[in-house]
């Protein structure tokens, strides 16, 4: 389990079309395979993640079952929504 409350609380406006990465295990090194695996998937949040907000407050595709992840990797931020029972699960 990782604990979403670990990151930065970041104001909603800086998910932005501009920086939404629809093909994001792409942008972190990973298989489309490998991105269908929450330890991997986890992993990356980790390693790259620098700030989350609840989806429901985004402008850009809200949703309520999700956090909205901002990454920042080899000098880029991007952002993606990961749903929120991938931080409660228990194979971490």
């Amino acid at each position: 389990m990782f604990d979403i409350k670990q990151l930065p609380e970041l104001n909603s406006e800086c998910f932005t079309y501009k920086n939404y990465e629809s093909g994001w295990w792409i942008v972190l090194d990973l298989d489309y395979s490998d991105a269908l695996e929450l330890t991997n998937v986890m992993r990356c949040v980790r390693k790259y993640a620098v700030g989350y907000c609840d989806s429901s407050r985004v402008r850009l595709r809200p949703k309520t079952d999700s956090y909205a992840v901002m990454f920042e990797k080899d000098g880029e931020r991007f952002w993606f929504h990961i749903q929120k029972w991938e931080f409660e699960a228990e194979e971490f």
